[in-house]
């Protein structure tokens, strides 16, 4: 299931990681991602790094991080944050109780049935067949069941969290398709007016992250059923 929910780490290559932090936004702990970054990189690369799956393997424990750091000389801390930053193309899955909108009752039925987030319901309702069970299971309609599935797929976007599910739904990138073919300066725009009308976030991240949300959509696998 796994392979299907996440983008495919192997073909995520170190050299658009890289590209992706120098044009990206770098939140402020992370600082020393983009410090000597083309030399850091070669460096990753001459050890036979060529990937986002590469990076995951190899900086997933306290001894593979020290034991990379003694022979490639580089810096500790480095090396655990960039660790973080590869396995946050893992993104947590979101709360369906967290998205506004989504009426609590449902959210009370689909937790009978352990189905309590968005990752739980992607694996549950991805298909019409299965959303047909549930809802003879739960009661819950069909419409909105299908749109717990859209906002469920869009939380598979790294970084968009439940606030901005919710907003790219409304902003009319209900879909991860639709996403993959919205430029993104528009959907910055549609995003920022459907916020200051509906007030869901006090915050909109940068232009330049649209760019890395509309790629995201364009990696992940599509295997979610609409229709």
């Amino acid at each position: 299931m796994e392979a299907q929910y996440y983008i495919n780490f192997q073909t995520f290559s170190l050299e658009r990681l890289k590209n992706t932090l120098k044009t990206g936004d770098v939140l402020p702990g992370r600082q020393i991602l983009i410090e000597d970054i083309e030399a850091r990189f070669d460096i990753l690369s001459s050890l036979g790094m060529k990937n986002l799956s590469d990076l995951i393997t190899k900086l997933d424990t306290k001894q593979k991080i020290e034991h990379l750091s003694q022979q490639s000389g580089l810096p500790i801390e480095y090396l655990v944050i960039l660790g973080r930053e590869a396995r946050s193309y893992k993104p947590k899955p979101v709360y369906l109780r967290e998205i506004s909108g989504v009426d609590s009752s449902d959210v009370e039925k689909l937790a009978e049935l352990g189905i309590t987030h968005s990752k739980h319901f992607f694996e549950h309702g991805k298909t019409k067949k299965k959303r047909e069970e549930l809802s003879r299971l739960t009661g819950i309609s069909m419409e909105k069941l299908l749109e717990l599935a859209k906002l469920s797929d869009l939380a598979r976007i790294r970084g968009l969290g439940a606030a901005f599910t919710r907003l790219f739904y409304e902003a009319g990138a209900e879909t991860l398709e639709k996403l993959s073919r919205f430029d993104p300066e528009e959907l910055f725009h549609k995003v920022h007016a459907m916020n200051k009308e509906k007030r869901v976030t006090k915050t909109i991240p940068p232009l330049k992250d649209f760019y890395q949300y509309v790629e995201m959509a364009k990696d992940l696998p599509k295997v979610v059923e609409y229709d």
